[in-house]
């Protein structure tokens, strides 16, 4: 059997590493913009943010008990005059107590300045408006307060730059007093399909045509990755049309641009063709990688263009590897690639074409108390990429493999 012989690296085709390398000599860092706390999930943080107030913002007490002025322990208990009761919440605060004075205090509320301990109320007697302490709580070490300050303190890093913010970081934020936050603006990423066959479900199906699924495809992934998302509908194989679009998203000068389809060597496959027309600038035009034997990534003006091949496989796949990465890249999280790691191959595996790198859509499983992995089946959605490099043509059950996690790219 002859081998196919690719040429990488010299010229419109790219190893996988070298693509990604000129994808990220082409990135632009979004603005800055402030975004609500409660819009800040997913968000981008565009520099370091840091506490505006400590943590807590004021002394408080851990239990439920009484609050003690300072005092020297004598021998036995102590009894001291109840003046006054703080709740959890009471925003006025209570004067500092004075010698032989005590104060009711539940858990959260605010200990009076210069008050030494709470002690616990289970451990103690109240009657008649006095609290009687035993001598050994007057000279216990625990004092049930926590300190202003203690946790977090003011101006202490909270969140580094380029982390997206999730669920545990805006309880973090509101916890040190923060109504809003600076983020990286959401990339402006539009999106088209091609293919003449390609109707939408609205439009009904006649003999022949079938509903644009990619279109459902990148509406449902490209969000994850932080965007803000703009249809450009369906063009057909024509010339005419595709360069339309072209003219189209010229004038809308959004971020990243992205295609399906029209990106083979047939006769209608005219996506390249119309986006020179257009004034594209080509960077390179396939990947030594399958999928993406047929992949253009250039700029029209100032708009990043992805055109991907039309397979939804292969579509999902670029998407994760390629567009995705790209888009967090853009928004400045550091780490942009999918999570990378080994597991146990759960079936052998035979390679056909060997001669390039080839991603393959797989399952990750806990299996025997390992990780394992296994090619995905017909109607599975993947959770990972099994990685089937150059040159090896078998994998053998229980073998160790490459395999990036995909799916959600908060994991990376």
């Amino acid at each position: 059997m002859r081998k196919e012989v690719i040429a990488i690296d010299g010229g419109k085709i790219c190893s996988l590493p070298r693509a990604q390398q000129r994808i990220g000599e082409h990135l632009q860092r979004m603005p800055a913009e402030d975004a609500d706390l409660d819009a800040a999930l997913g968000r981008v943080a565009f520099a370091d943010i840091t506490a505006e107030k400590p943590v807590p913002a004021f002394a408080e007490s851990t239990r439920d008990g009484y609050v003690l002025p300072p005092c020297d322990p004598g021998n036995g208990a102590r009894g001291f005059r109840i003046v006054d009761e703080i709740a959890a919440g009471r925003v006025q605060p209570v004067e500092r107590l004075a010698p032989g004075t005590a104060c009711r205090i539940m858990t959260g509320g605010v200990v009076p300045a210069g008050s030494e301990r709470v002690v616990p109320h289970e451990q103690c007697v109240e009657q008649d408006g006095r609290v009687t302490v035993p001598e050994h709580l007057l000279q216990a070490r625990a004092s049930y307060i926590r300190q202003a300050g203690s946790e977090i303190a003011r101006g202490e890093r909270l969140v580094g730059e380029g982390v997206r913010l999730q669920g545990e970081h805006l309880e973090l934020l509101s916890s040190c007093g923060m109504h809003a936050v600076t983020v990286a603006a959401r990339p402006a990423v539009g999106y088209f399909c091609t293919g003449s066959e390609l109707k939408t479900i609205a439009a009904g199906l006649e003999n022949g045509q079938k509903v644009s699924s990619n279109s459902f495809l990148m509406a449902g992934i490209l969000p994850s990755y932080g965007v803000s998302l703009k249809d450009f509908g369906i063009a057909g194989d024509t010339f005419e049309e595709i360069s339309a679009v072209f003219a189209r998203a010229g004038e809308w000068h959004g971020d990243v641009m992205v295609s399906t389809g029209g990106m083979g060597p047939g006769k209608y496959d005219l996506v390249e063709k119309a986006f020179l027309a257009a004034g594209g600038v080509v960077f390179f035009t396939g990947l030594a990688m399958r999928p993406g034997r047929s992949i253009l990534f250039g700029k029209l003006g100032r708009t990043l263009f992805f055109g991907l091949p039309g397979p939804p496989y292969a579509v999902r796949t670029l998407l994760h590897a390629l567009v995705g990465p790209a888009l967090l890249a853009m928004q400045g999280v550091k780490q942009t690639g999918p999570k990378k790691m080994e597991a146990y191959l759960l079936h052998p595996l035979e390679v056909k074409h060997h001669e390039v790198l080839q991603l393959k859509d797989g399952v990750l499983v806990l299996s025997g108390g390992r990780c394992g992995v296994r090619l995905a089946g017909r109607l599975e959605s993947p959770n990972c990429h099994i990685l089937l490099h150059p040159g090896c043509s078998w994998y053998g059950e229980g073998e160790l493999i490459e395999v990036h996690l995909v799916g959600d790219p908060l994991i990376s």
